[in-house]
């Protein structure tokens, strides 16, 4: 599921995790940040959410491979069909209950 917020260029994607990659960037010369790439899979289209560490505690779960996300944050389109588009300052990220599993 893909919504649009009101906000400029935010979007709220909700989806599948299948790939976790951890790396980190070099900004300047001398500051370097670690994140997470998380590959999620909504429908049929795959998304790559770019999560920096140290924000992991504020979210309080450790994303897995099999888990349902809700994530927000700046989507960028991939400049060709090589790469998938990309969520960047992520405001948003939780963990939510799979929509495949029945409500009783």
């Amino acid at each position: 599921m893909i919504k649009k917020m009101a906000r400029s260029g935010f979007t709220k994607i909700e989806g599948r995790i299948v790939e976790i990659r951890s790396g980190e960037k070099q900004i300047k010369r001398g500051y370097t940040y670690g994140y997470i790439s998380i590959r999620v899979l909504v429908g049929y289209d795959y998304y790559s959410v770019l999560v920096d560490t140290s924000k992991l505690n504020r979210y309080g779960f450790l994303p897995r491979v099999g888990q349902y996300i809700r994530v927000e944050g700046v989507l960028s389109q991939s400049k060709n069909s090589l790469y998938d588009p990309s969520i960047t300052r992520v405001s948003a990220l939780e963990h939510i209950e799979s929509p495949n599993k029945k409500k009783e």
